[in-house]
């Protein structure tokens, strides 16, 4: 079952990883596929920042996700702010989507919500990037 409704808040140019865990699953997705995108809204298909499993990285998707037993953990750094990325005071639409056997003629959404990013006091006073 898909988890709803999962929201967040970070800071521009932070450093951080985001944990999801899949509490019904019954087998081991250590050995899952995964990729993870952001886009301005549910409705809107231009993708701002995407993360994959290395198996579906390629095409303009950097690898950035890697599984655990019961759980998919997307990596994300300054690299991924500005320019054509996430930006400041503004909230998107995100989505995790996985694979048993790497295809995506069996892949799944499994955790979609909004992911709000604030202006951060130490960004904004040019002690980063």
């Amino acid at each position: 079952m898909a988890l709803l409704n999962q929201d967040f808040i970070k800071f521009d140019y932070d450093t951080f990883q985001i944990k999801f865990t899949i509490t019904d699953a019954t087998t081991d997705l250590s050995t899952y596929s995964a990729w993870w995108g952001v886009s301005s809204a549910a409705t809107d298909t231009s993708l701002v920042v995407q993360k994959a499993t290395t198996d579906w990285a390629g095409f303009g998707v950097s690898s950035g996700i890697s599984m655990g037993n019961s759980s998919a953990t997307v990596s994300l750094g300054q690299a991924d702010f500005g320019g054509s990325g996430l930006e400041s005071g503004t909230t998107y639409y995100h989505e995790l989507v996985l694979s048993a056997t790497g295809s995506e003629s069996d892949s799944v959404v499994v955790a979609s919500g909004d992911f709000t990013v604030n202006p951060s006091l130490f960004t904004s006073n040019t002690y980063r990037p």
